[in-house]
């Protein structure tokens, strides 16, 4: 087949014919990719007969209809007519690296940009495409960041699936220093008066971790939370895109003699259900499998061609490259897979509000509980405990009010409408781990002011978890565990003295549990075992300690089971768990036959500057109306890494509608 080129000033639209070698052993490394089990299937695709010419550069990307967008060190940006070959629009600035998302918003395809400038600042460009986008595309916003500190070798996008709009565009750049940073981009608002509208582009550094020398290129799937990094001299492998997950890598591929990559790893780029590497200056191309990184094959181009970037939208087959050889700028047409359905994304939501830091570092901060002020809900309370100094008390702004250095106090609870010495009080309860006991609170009905109440002893050796209950009668009771999975429960009677604890049941579940949550209106008790499963049993001190499985770690749950809480309504009866082991939340009904919900992750906000929440301990949800910032309530959970500032863990504070907009919830 021939290839059609122009000089290197001119525009290459060329169909270039691949050859696809599958390896009949795909799945692992294989230190032969050219195994002699291996079929060659010809791909069909035909020399294109446009000889449009425009300006050239280094980094092609294709646009849904007739447009190209383009730059170079040596090339102004430009977005061009592929069909006239003439500039819709060029840039006074010329540059290096792109990347682009595809997205919509209010019924329109939007297409955002980025690109770095010769003076190493961040473009952020937003183009707008005509209702059939034939016609064209309006560049809307040209947002432009300060000038970076450190010289570039990569830069990616990430654009994770959220339930507010717009989404948070994240973006990683690939360092000469061999680190990588993963940023916010907010453009601001204010701009120049007509399109373009040229404004300041505003960047949070979320995380920055190593990479290597010779990380090159990067590519984000949004759908999976998934980054890919080529690093030339090693091969491709892979890590997890949320700024709250743990920096750890996932080798795909490897270069000769332990893995397919026959030369060095080059550009990488997703399409259609596809991850394709280029080998660096090459004419082979690596195809894997999207959803778990599985080996299809590689195809061979023309010996003359050697791809030296490659840049695709996700949901577009045609590749935009530049042939190292001729100094032109291609287009490959990339074979697709079938689609491969993601089921059960998990979506993110916003974090509305945020405690101030805890006092101590590390692993600190763990479980909440919400008092419900019955005569101002806006100045209802969340309690959070320190579980290396004590128990704090803050407003619904995450401002601290008390801190009672009451030492080491795990998962806290509350139940309203109680007495102490034959007085109104509302009873707050602990798990102290210091003297195996539960540490007892009294907080005033009218104010919210916590104050200690004594402890209860228990016959535990290493209490862990805790959880109340208020039955129908109005009795309270604590259930308290251990780590080797007993549970021993408590009633709490009141006294001229004060409040005592009388054990009046015990049961255990085989392994380490932590959170517990009771359902007052059912009289149930749901129970979580660490690395198993969520269970539940009647709550009542008399009743049977027969349990019943409600989920298992597996497809939905992600060890460590940790806290739990229910939601409730006259309607409405919600189970929420923290599944640790992926930073996400699952949501269950809380009645028979506890049908599964739906889950979700909890994101950064980044108009107010709040981060996401990972590796979460504790939760707590509250039904009640708490003001107009919460007008159905919210949920509370614990963040084991704060960050945009990283400071110590805190609390993150979910307006509960974020939730029922999600699920469609009563």
């Amino acid at each position: 087949m021939t290839v059609q080129r122009h000089t290197p000033t001119l525009l290459s639209m060329a169909m270039i014919g691949l050859t696809l070698t599958t390896l009949s052993a795909c799945s692992g490394l294989s230190a032969s990719s050219e195994s002699s089990t291996a079929s060659t299937t010809q791909v069909q695709a035909t020399a294109s007969t446009m000889t449009k010419t425009i300006t050239t550069g280094e980094h092609l990307l294709v646009l849904p209809g007739h447009h190209s967008f383009s730059i170079g060190p040596d090339s102004p940006a430009q977005l061009t007519d592929t069909q006239t070959g003439q500039p819709d629009w060029q840039a006074s600035w010329r540059g290096e690296l792109l990347d682009a998302r595809e997205m919509t918003a209010n019924g329109q395809t939007v297409i955002k940009i980025v690109s770095l400038d010769q003076q190493n600042q961040l473009h952020l460009l937003t183009l707008v495409a005509s209702t059939d986008t034939k016609s064209g595309y309006t560049l809307q916003q040209d947002a432009v960041s300060a000038p970076l500190q450190q010289p570039l070798e990569g830069l990616c996008l990430y654009a994770p699936l959220s339930n507010s709009q717009p989404a948070n565009l994240q973006l990683f750049l690939l360092g000469e220093d061999a680190m990588a940073r993963q940023l916010v981009l907010n453009p601001a608002a204010n701009g120049s008066a007509s399109p373009p509208h040229t404004t300041q582009l505003n960047t949070t550094l979320l995380r920055q971790f190593a990479t290597a020398p010779g990380a090159q290129y990067c590519v984000a799937d949004d759908q999976r939370d998934t980054l890919y990094i080529s690093e030339e001299s090693v091969g491709v492998w892979r890590m997890n895109a949320r700024a709250e997950s743990d920096a750890a890598r996932e080798m795909i591929d490897l270069t000769h003699p332990f893995g397919h990559i026959q030369g060095q790893a080059g550009a990488i780029t997703l399409s259609q259900g596809s991850l394709w590497l280029a080998e660096s200056e090459g004419h082979r191309l690596h195809q894997y499998q999207q959803d778990n990184g599985r080996y299809l094959g590689h195809t061979l181009l023309a010996e003359t061609i050697a791809i030296d970037t490659l840049l695709t939208l996700p949901q577009d087959t045609r590749a935009g490259a530049l042939d190292k050889h001729s100094g032109s700028l291609i287009t490959l047409e990339l074979p697709s897979l079938p689609a491969i359905e993601v089921t059960d994304v998990i979506t993110t939501v916003v974090a509305n509000g945020e405690t101030q830091p805890v006092k101590k570092a590390g692993d600190a901060a763990d479980d909440p509980a919400i008092w419900v002020n019955p005569n101002q809900p806006d100045a209802s309370r969340v309690l959070g405990t320190n579980k290396k100094q004590g128990l704090y008390v803050y407003d619904l702004d995450g401002t601290e009010l008390q801190e009672l250095l009451v030492d080491r106090v795990n998962n806290v609870d509350l139940r309203q409408g109680f007495h102490y010495r034959n007085q109104p009080m509302d009873i707050a309860a602990a798990s102290q781990r210091d003297r195996h006991s539960i540490a007892l609170f009294r907080i005033q009905p009218q104010t919210g002011v916590v104050s200690s109440a004594g402890e209860i002893v228990t016959t535990l050796d290493d209490v862990y978890g805790l959880c109340m209950y208020q039955n129908r009668a109005r009795q309270v009771f604590v259930f308290i565990n251990d780590q080797d999975g007993r549970y021993q429960q408590y009633q709490i009677l009141d006294s001229a003295t004060g409040w005592q604890g009388q054990l009046v049941r015990e049961f255990a579940v085989a392994s380490q549990p932590e959170g517990c949550a009771a359902d007052d209106r059912a009289q149930r008790l749901f129970v979580g075992e660490e690395n198993r499963a969520v269970w539940t049993l009647p709550a009542e001190p008399d009743a049977t300690t027969e349990m019943l499985e409600i989920a298992s770690v597996g497809e939905w749950l992600h060890a460590d089971i940790e806290g739990m809480d229910i939601y409730q309504t006259a309607t409405a009866n919600y189970l929420l768990v923290s599944s640790q082991g992926n930073d996400s939340y699952v949501l269950f009904n809380a009645t028979p036959p506890y049908q599964y919900i739906g889950r979700f992750r909890v994101g950064l906000n980044a108009a107010k500057g709040i981060d996401g929440a990972s590796e979460t301990d504790g939760l707590t949800i509250s039904s009640a109306f708490l003001g107009d910032q919460y007008p159905l309530g919210m949920l509370v959970v614990q963040d084991g890494r704060n960050l945009m500032p990283e400071q110590n863990q805190n609390f993150k504070y979910i307006d509960w509608r974020e939730i029922k907009t999600l699920f469609d919830l009563q």
